[in-house]
């Protein structure tokens, strides 16, 4: 079957492009429809905004659950517990609140299969909305992309599980973003390793890549910029990051500028009138920005920090270095299995330990001290080096980041559509 002649129903239950699984979603259907797919999307809106737009898709190829009405009575539910907008915890559902949320989205992948009549629907997150759609459609290959987030709902929304394991794991195929998810869904779900399948996840190469007229000299710019992009919130680690700053060895004669770009979306996040005591380094909160923007920031920016105590496949480590950013990150896990050692190795990115977690994403706070020592060490390094070795080494990061880009990932989504159908 040529890949004009397939349809896809891609299903998301949140918000398109709002948060990493909303990128991976239009990231997708952007491949597809350069391939000439046909394809339409079913998503979950709030009522408030206007209708989503989709690269690639008309307006009535989007199916849109909306929040925050008579029907369904709350913000949209996330998969994480700190959405960058307005959510609902999935711990807080009630069996009335689950009712509406699965009626809602009945009604909506209904009309959907019933105008569009899919070879294939593929599902984000081995949650809710995956399991209904696998009772719903029986008869349909159901393929799913798992997120990570999935992980911790299944311990924070305990109560929801009858409703999600069963049918997800009859999924005909579970997409893992790296090996050590791939251990978690078959332990977890039970579904067979055969029909799991390490896919990773891609970046926008035509957005994140290094200027065109980029040239380096080797000297050290007066202002020097460290980059942050996500959640303003306790789990991505940001309190101590700018606790880190206070700490930063900043060279002779410089000042370090300090942006942090994302929302907070929910009332739990970071107090964002904290700040940095030192007359050399400045923090900008610049807000949720597109990812035009923000690939303007990192391009910017000698260093990106990414601290998060928590990520399913943090993508904007790979934007950051695509820009020609220095990185240093918490040891995230399977981040050693996902990322080329060659960019460790060479000193493009630092890994930083962390602090023994409660739960899933809260800190032990004994160990925080150490973590925000480790944390500035390593952005001071990470400053030093974008100056003594200048652009020494950018030929390794082009090569490391090429083959991780969107038109690769989807080449292999590809292999596991064709092997469900």
């Amino acid at each position: 079957m040529k890949s004009s002649e397939k349809r896809i129903l891609h299903v998301l239950s949140q918000q398109p492009g709002k948060t990493g699984s909303g990128v991976f979603l239009q990231a997708i259907v952007r491949q597809a429809a350069l391939k000439s797919y046909t394809q339409r999307v079913v998503v979950g809106m709030p009522s408030a905004l206007p209708h989503p737009e989709i690269s690639g898709l008309s307006v009535d190829s989007i199916f849109q659950v909306r929040f925050d009405t008579p029907e369904l009575p709350f913000p949209v539910a996330g998969m994480s517990d700190i959405m960058p907008y307005v959510s609902t915890r999935f711990s807080t559902f009630s069996q009335e609140m689950l009712s509406r949320y699965l009626k809602s989205f009945q009604r909506a992948l209904q009309l959907a299969v019933e105008d569009f009549t899919p070879d294939i629907i593929h599902t984000h997150h081995l949650w809710l909305v995956t399991a209904l759609v696998r009772r719903m459609f029986p008869e349909i290959p159901v393929v799913t992309t798992c997120h990570g987030t999935e992980f911790r709902q299944l311990g924070r929304a305990p109560h929801l599980i009858p409703h999600v394991l069963p049918d997800c794991s009859r999924v005909h195929a579970a997409m893992a973003l790296h090996p050590y998810q791939f251990t978690q869904i078959r332990d977890i779900y039970g579904i067979p390793a055969h029909r799991i399948h390490v896919i990773g996840a891609g970046y926008r190469e035509d957005i994140f890549c290094r200027a065109d007229d980029e040239e380096c000299d080797g000297t050290l710019p007066i202002k020097l910029q460290v980059a942050y992009a996500g959640k303003i919130s306790r789990p991505k680690g940001v309190p101590w990051l700018i606790e880190a700053l206070s700490h930063v060895v900043i060279p002779d004669g410089c000042r370090l500028v300090a942006k942090f770009a994302g929302s907070t979306g929910d009332a739990d996040a970071v107090d964002m009138s904290c700040a940095v005591h030192r007359p050399d380094c400045q923090i900008e909160f610049v807000g949720a920005l597109s990812q035009e923007a923000l690939a303007d920031v990192l391009r910017a920016s000698q260093v990106f920090v990414l601290p998060s105590f928590f990520e399913g496949l943090p993508l904007v480590v790979l934007e950051a270095l695509a820009c020609g950013c220095r990185v240093v990150v918490t040891d995230l896990p399977g981040l050693d299995t996902w990322l080329p050692p060659a960019l460790e190795e060479n000193g493009f990115v630092e890994r930083v330990p962390m602090p023994r977690l409660i739960r899933t994403d809260e800190p032990v706070t004994a160990d925080l001290p150490e973590f925000v020592k480790n944390l500035s060490a390593a952005v001071s390094r990470q400053l030093e080096r974008s100056h003594r070795r200048a652009s020494e080494g950018n030929t390794c990061v082009a090569s490391c980041v090429q083959a991780l880009g969107w038109r690769s990932i989807f080449e292999k989504i590809e292999n596991v559509y064709r092997d469900a159908i």
